[in-house]
């Protein structure tokens, strides 16, 4: 049976598991949610507006190379042709991270809204193509959909 079937079995630990995963995952957006909400309340003259951006663009640049990263394991899994190609392809979203750091502030937002959907996407062809569980799926799916709008708001409060 393939990882991303829709048979899984749902074993007590792997739904302890899933779980787990969704309230660290939902944890990890807290910062998203704190930072932009914090950057849409205070004004452009505000003494800390400029480390909230720096705070909420590293933030993004980092969770994104983690996700590169969950991409480098999948990649390493598998062990066969395709597997050279995945390691290449996912250190992408950790570089696309890294020149979000040195771009001007609406473009790096912009560049990071780009990064997540496109790894949300990703993720979605490997849940997909039996490289990934559903459950990730459905967890990379929440999240995409929550992250991805805040950094679209930071374009917006930044520009």
């Amino acid at each position: 049976m393939q990882a991303g079937s829709s048979q899984e079995p749902r074993t007590p630990d792997g739904v302890a598991n899933e779980r787990m995963a969704m309230r660290l995952a939902l944890a990890g957006f807290l910062p998203f949610l704190a930072l932009t909400l914090w950057l849409a309340g205070i004004d452009a003259a505000h003494p800390w507006r400029a480390m909230t951006i720096l705070l909420l663009k590293g933030y993004g640049a980092v969770i994104l190379s983690f996700l590169g990263g969950i991409r480098w394991g999948m990649a390493t899994r598998d062990n066969d042709a395709a597997t050279s190609r995945g390691l290449l392809l996912s250190v992408i979203p950790s570089l696309a991270g890294w020149v979000a750091l040195a771009l001007p502030d609406p473009h790096a937002f912009a560049l990071l809204a780009a990064g997540f959907a496109g790894q949300g996407a990703w993720d979605q062809f490997a849940v997909n193509g039996g490289r990934a569980p559903d459950w990730f799926g459905r967890l990379r799916m929440r999240l995409t959909l929550l992250v991805v709008p805040a950094m679209i708001a930071a374009v917006w409060l930044t520009r």
